[in-house]
């Protein structure tokens, strides 16, 4: 249908339209139903919006439609965000978790470095240069394994307002931590240039390694011991298929630096040995008592740790030389002593122990010395006291031997021993 054929759109006159709607003609409705089928209805309210249609908007209604559900779209759109919009902000919470667990990894690594979980480990002496600034000061706790990170320490120290340290030799531990190592550069210098050392008479080679742990900050048993096994520190008067040191750590008050380790130590004991060794004449054992070196010191040894006074030392080297002499177990509590590790006191179900230690058993010397002797117990066993003796036994409170050539005398000593409350 054409639109000129509407009797008011191409005119736009209201009043030739008005007596039309006044009067609700059925004519004019059902023509206006009939003529104009793509009018929208629901545009149809007012006769100023009928009036306000343009031939353009008459002649393509259904490009007015399709524009209309364009807009509802649009509407409906404007409560959600556009599909990119929620990919990026995706992202984003992406990136902060990244970031949170970055940081949260960065906070527990700083606290492990500043203040490392668990108890501190073993003392570490340190000497500090003069003038060494905290930057290198830091490096050298790193490389002894005292701290962590050496840069984080520096600037560290330089948050707490640290520096200018002094001089000089410190103990840290293992793992400590910065604010200790702090303290102890604070306080300033703790450690003597130089430590003592007392290793007494008849300690067996462990009972050392142990002294020295204790005495000496820093060093420890096992390094000790296993410098002992290693074979590279050597006596003059040790058999050549031996690496066995146990006797030629010559018992002796000794003075070591800091920096000595537990091999120098090592060393250092062996060399004070041959020493008193060559000035004793150890080497001269075979034309003196018939014995080797080594033989001979494992006789000092047994004496050294059956005797307390030196007086009866020479006696006591003479009754095991008669015993090697006639054959006869040496018969010497010390060296069950030392095949069950030092135990206090010898039972009679010991006597019966399966070692080649045990001279109750075996005849002649036990295969290694038992102890560390002492100068006096050297020269004993070098020179022995000319005698028959064959027994010995204690019989005063401060540890003195009475000797026997006949076990009937042996027996009364013994009975002697009894009464002074001594055995």
């Amino acid at each position: 249908m054409l639109v000129s054929e509407d009797p008011w759109a191409g005119e736009g006159d209201w009043e030739q339209a008005a007596p039309l709607f006044a009067g609700n003609d059925a004519d004019f409705d059902r023509r206006w139903d009939e003529e104009s089928p793509a009018r929208p209805q629901a545009s149809v309210t007012t006769p100023t919006q009928r009036l306000a249609a343009t031939p353009a908007a008459v002649e393509t209604p259904t490009s007015n439609n399709s524009n209309s559900n364009n807009n509802a779209d649009d509407d409906n759109n404007e409560d959600f965000p556009p599909p990119r919009r929620g990919r990026a902000f995706l992202g984003f919470l992406v990136v902060l978790v990244v970031l949170a667990g970055a940081a949260l990894g960065a906070l527990r690594w700083y606290r492990s470095q500043v203040d490392p979980p668990g108890a501190p480990g073993a003392a570490v002496n340190v000497v500090v240069p003069p003038n060494t600034p905290s930057a290198r000061i830091g490096k050298i706790l790193h490389a002894k394994g005292i701290i962590g990170n050496p840069t984080l320490f520096r600037y560290y120290a330089q948050y707490k307002g640290k520096g200018g340290f002094e001089a000089g030799r410190y103990q840290f531990h293992l793992r400590d931590s910065f604010d200790t190592a702090l303290a102890v550069l604070t306080k300033g210098p703790s450690v003597p240039d130089e430590q003592k050392l007392t290793i007494p008479e008849g300690f067996r080679e462990t009972q050392i390694a142990a002294r020295v742990q204790e005495k000496l900050p820093g060093r420890t048993a096992e390094k000790f011991l296993a410098a002992t096994k290693a074979g590279t520190v050597r006596s003059e008067f040790q058999p050549p298929d031996s690496t066995e040191l146990e006797g030629f750590l010559f018992p002796e008050t000794y003075t070591f630096a800091l920096e000595d380790s537990e091999a120098a130590i090592v060393a250092r004991m062996v060399e004070t040995f041959d020493q008193v060794g060559a000035k004793v004449g150890l080497a001269d054992s075979v034309a003196k008592v018939g014995l080797s070196p080594y033989d001979t010191l494992i006789l000092a040894s047994l004496v050294e740790r059956e005797a307390k006074h030196d007086e009866d030392r020479p006696k006591i080297a003479r009754v095991i030389y008669n015993r090697i002499k006639k054959g006869m177990p040496l018969q010497i509590d010390a060296t069950i002593v030392y095949a069950l590790g030092g135990v206090t006191q010898v039972l009679d179900a010991d006597l019966k122990l399966d070692s080649p230690y045990n001279t109750y058993t075996r005849k002649g010397l036990p295969p290694t010395p038992i102890a560390s002797p002492g100068k006096a117990s050297l020269e004993a066993a070098l020179n022995p006291e000319v005698g028959d003796w064959l027994y010995y036994v204690v019989t005063t409170p401060d540890g003195y031997h009475s000797f026997a050539t006949t076990f009937k005398e042996h027996k009364a000593n013994i009975k002697l021993a009894k009464e002074r409350g001594v055995r």
